[in-house]
């Protein structure tokens, strides 16, 4: 473990006390302690780094955890955040995703008592999320592309696929891999997705870049199947394009030209966009599932119309969204809310998919409770074909 600085905020002194005591005995190599938001916001301000990690309690008087985290949120601070408090954790994983929407880096909520256990997998989180904040930093660029640039990289192929491995969680074979796009700007700097998908959106860019994936996940496909990798591939759809009625029918012909199967080809539709015209979303998404291409609703949880959509769209598979998966070992609500979506899924038919799973205690939970197919960092990042590739030959293991 490297050097680590933490704040303690917690206004009683001998809670205050033990936990800094428990900082130390984990590796934490500058602790310091205040009893309420105003006297850490002091603090905070007259540093000249942020602290690498603070412990805030709810419960203080003058200035209490949430008004303090507020006011960390408008201060634009670096400092990972560890939520601790006596209250029911509904509460706990309320402010904790309150803390998250603000813009902060949340490693997670805590019901006291803290102890030394749980602390250290705390600090053990940062030190990998820092790692991998690091390692994102150097290829990601935060502003919008311009509306030249993407012009230009359609025009001459400048976009490119990572994939995702997704796993069956009670066989662990590989179950698929999602297709994710990036734009390749020079020989080593790659733009992630949110820094171009809203122009391509906005400028009518975005049916030309679908069918740009659809082209090079299909490319990709039948290469691999040479290979003898023979393995399904997740494409996400933009609710935009749903409004073009030759939309449907150019990626029908062009899956049908490559001569791949439909079967292994699923289209994500993400549940939080806005689907302004239904019938022709159902003419696109029909006429898709009609050819055999599986239908995924992704981020599922996160809009206002799930349960709706699944009775007018003929999906094939459900993706739960990492809101509701991240910390679901410890979080009993979070647990009822999942065990009750398998239960529909099971009786729906449908294949459910846990993303963003993080951490081993989650994903042990999702395995022994049944869940069909896991996706996220704990235990594989998305990665260029060539490495997707050679993880596959090397037996796909745990990439933690």
């Amino acid at each position: 473990m490297g050097q680590l600085s933490v704040l303690v905020v917690e206004d009683s002194a001998a809670q205050r006390q033990f936990t800094m005591d428990l900082c130390c005995a984990v590796g934490a190599t500058e602790v310091e302690g205040a009893e309420n938001g105003r006297v850490a916001l002091d603090m905070i301000d007259e540093r000249e780094h942020d602290y690498d990690i603070l412990i805030c309690d709810l419960e203080m008087p003058d200035l209490n955890g949430i008004e303090m985290i507020n006011l960390l949120a408008s201060r634009q601070t670096h400092s990972a955040l560890i939520i601790v408090s006596g209250r029911e954790q509904s509460l706990i994983s309320a402010v904790e995703l309150m803390a998250r929407t603000a813009g902060l880096w949340v490693l997670g909520g805590v019901q006291k008592p803290l102890t030394e256990a749980l602390l250290k997998q705390q600090m053990e989180d940062y030190f990998r999320q820092a790692s991998q904040s690091i390692s994102t930093d150097t290829t990601k660029n935060s502003k919008s592309v311009p509306l030249e640039e993407l012009e230009q990289a359609l025009d001459e192929g400048n976009f490119v696929l990572h994939y995702q491995p997704k796993m069956s969680m009670q066989t662990g074979k590989l179950s698929g891999v999602e297709a994710l796009v990036r734009l390749r700007r020079g020989e080593r700097d790659i733009i992630f997705p949110g820094d171009f998908i809203p122009q391509c959106e906005q400028n009518g860019l975005i049916d030309r870049l679908s069918y740009e994936v659809v082209q090079l996940a299909a490319t990709q496909q039948q290469r691999w199947m040479e290979l003898g990798l023979d393995t399904k591939v997740s494409v996400n759809l933009s609710a935009v394009s749903f409004d073009n009625d030759q939309f449907s029918q150019d990626v029908l012909d062009l899956i049908q030209q490559s001569k791949i199967d439909t079967e292994h080809m699923i289209f994500e539709v993400t549940e939080s966009e806005v689907i302004t015209d239904m019938a022709k979303a159902l003419s696109i998404l029909t006429r898709l599932r009609l050819s055999g291409c599986g239908l995924s609703i992704d981020d599922f949880g996160t809009g206002h119309s799930s349960v709706k959509q699944l009775t007018q769209i003929p999906f094939t598979e459900l993706k739960v969204d990492r809101s509701l998966i991240e910390g679901i070992a410890s979080k009993k609500h979070l647990q009822v809310i999942f065990e009750s979506t398998l239960s529909m899924c099971n009786k729906l038919g449908l294949s459910i998919v846990a993303e963003g799973i993080e951490k081993k205690e989650d994903w042990d939970y999702l395995k022994r409770n049944g869940c069909h197919v896991g996706q996220g960092y704990y235990y594989a990042p998305p990665m260029p074909e060539s490495d997707l590739l050679g993880w596959w030959q090397a037996g796909m293991p745990a990439l933690t």
